[in-house]
């Protein structure tokens, strides 16, 4: 894993648009602790509670249901600079109904509930940081469904390409299979229509 000199340098420069005063970013900093996770580690299985959401610094994660016939479909990735939790259990306190899993050594910063209430309800720019950050998560949930529902396989990868720029050289295809909702065998005969 790569050393990260300062991962709250990182967080920082991510939400610089958004002026925080120096004591409300000492709160976030003491409230909050860096995480460094080997890859196959879940941060969070199916579930469990969820009080906390994180930052991803480095590393890669996916989002992910355990099918009962013991298939795993992926519902999202989650890359650097950017957030992962199961939110709607984090806001309702209900168990988490699906996995998130490192796929790479990742660095994280883990930021409490209580901690991000107190925050938003004692500056403004907190405030809008996460509804913000929540309004693109919830944009792309939707978009992601609007592509399951309507587009056929060949849109849905190509969606993924353009969602996701150079994932597809980090992660097996069997997960891309499993985020746009086919097999792997059909997303090889879909990719590689001539050998087929």
């Amino acid at each position: 894993m790569d050393k990260i000199t300062n991962p709250y340098d990182t967080f920082k420069t991510k939400i610089s648009k958004y002026p925080i005063e120096q004591n409300h970013w000492q709160v976030f900093k003491d409230g909050t602790t860096i995480k460094q996770l080997k890859a196959g580690t879940c941060m969070i299985k199916a579930g469990d509670p969820v009080k906390h959401a994180y930052f991803c610094i480095t590393g890669l994660f996916r989002l992910f249901y355990l099918l009962p016939d013991g298939r795993e479909y992926n519902v999202a990735f989650t890359l650097e600079d950017d957030f992962a939790t199961s939110y709607a259990s984090m806001i309702n306190g209900q168990p988490s109904p699906y996995s998130i899993e490192a796929m790479e050594d990742s660095i994280v910063i883990e930021i409490p509930y209580d901690l991000l209430q107190i925050l938003m309800d004692s500056s403004h720019m907190w405030e809008r940081f996460v509804r913000v950050s929540v309004e693109r998560l919830y944009t792309r949930k939707e978009e992601r469904e609007r592509e399951l529902l309507y587009l056929p396989a060949i849109e849905r990868y190509q969606a993924f390409l353009l969602k996701y720029p150079g994932l597809h050289q980090r992660i097996a295809q069997y997960h891309i299979a499993s985020y746009i909702g086919i097999s792997p065998v059909s997303l090889s005969r879909l990719l590689h229509p001539a050998e087929h």
